[in-house]
């Protein structure tokens, strides 16, 4: 009740262009149409790590990330974790595993936002569970690294406790060169996992 009489005094807005929107939405009518546009991505990577991707890393799909993670705004990841949940199909199984968030970037952000992705994806998926079971230190921040020096040097993650059974899915806001998710699914394997994939919001055209 509060926030619709609030809303009548000043509408929300959306979070991606500032036009108004539904009190309960993230998002404008105009760019949920956007959104709703792009298809799921489903892809390889060279180190044979296959990836579930709600949509491409272009256009309205491109900001929903980049105001995620570089502005708080951070109902964006109930869109995110909702696209991602139609992607993946709301009867999977598994288990969700956060790639984390260098130490330093979590911190300055006050959130980590795959984690936040994992649970929301969980929160839809009742045979899903969340094991954050991944930390890494301190490096090079992957933003605006070329895609040789990301592939080259990816982020080093370390296992903290033992892997449950069952299928493992790294969660990430957007797969990009995915050195990254490489790293992580190869600490996974040289732990014993037998079957290792990747769900993530968007994919990169690389």
């Amino acid at each position: 009740m509060l926030r619709q009489l609030a809303s009548l005094v000043a509408p929300p807005l959306c979070a991606v262009c500032a036009q108004p929107c539904e009190p309960a939405g993230a998002l404008c009518p105009g760019c949920e149409r956007r959104l709703a546009l792009l298809r799921p991505v489903r892809s390889t990577l060279p180190s044979g790590l296959e990836v579930i991707s709600a949509a491409p890393y272009e256009g309205i799909a491109k900001e929903v990330v980049r105001r995620l993670k570089f502005a708080s705004r951070l109902a964006l990841a109930e869109v995110a974790a909702e696209r991602m949940v139609r992607a993946w199909g709301a009867t999977r199984t598994g288990w969700l595993i956060p790639v984390p968030a260098a130490p330093a970037r979590e911190r300055a952000r006050g959130f980590d936002d795959a984690a936040m992705l994992a649970r929301l994806v969980a929160r839809e998926c009742r045979n899903a569970r969340v094991m954050p079971c991944l930390v890494r230190d301190d490096g090079p921040r992957q933003v605006r690294r070329p895609r040789a020096e990301r592939i080259a040097d990816p982020p080093r993650a370390r296992l903290t406790h033992p892997l449950p059974p069952g299928d493992l899915w790294l969660v990430d806001d957007v797969a990009t060169t995915g050195a990254t998710l490489t790293g992580c699914a190869h600490e996974l394997r040289e732990s014993g996992a037998e079957r290792v994939r990747a769900l993530t919001f968007a994919r990169a055209d690389n």
